[in-house]
C-alpha cells in the first residue's frame, strides 16, 4: 500500500476545513483540530493523519472514454477501476 508523505501542517489545514474551523482563528492549536476530529469522525490527528496519507495516493481524475465526461475520486490506479467518483 502506497503511503504518501505529507506535512502535518497541511493536515492540520485539511482537518480544520471539513470540521469548519479556521485555521487563522484558532491560530492552528493542534488541541482544538484534535477535539473537533474526535467529535466529529471519532478518531484522533495520528489516525486521521494515517487515512489521509493512504487515501491521498488514490486520489485520481480521469476522462470517460464512454460518455465523454470528467471524473475526479478514489481509484485503484493499478486495475484501472473507481473505487469511489464523482463528475467534474
Amino acid at each position: 500500500m502506497t503511503v504518501a508523505n505529507i506535512h502535518p501542517f497541511e493536515i492540520e489545514e485539511l482537518a480544520c476545513k471539513i470540521t469548519g474551523l479556521d485555521y487563522d482563528e484558532i491560530d492552528a492549536d493542534e488541541r482544538q483540530i484534535e477535539e473537533a476530529l474526535i467529535d466529529q469522525f471519532g478518531c484522533d490527528f495520528n489516525q486521521f493523519c494515517l487515512m489521509i496519507s493512504r487515501l491521498i495516493p488514490l486520489i485520481d481524475i480521469a476522462d470517460s472514454g464512454l460518455t465523454g465526461k470528467r471524473y475526479k475520486g478514489f481509484a485503484d490506479i493499478e486495475n484501472g477501476i473507481w473505487l469511489t467518483k464523482i463528475e467534474i
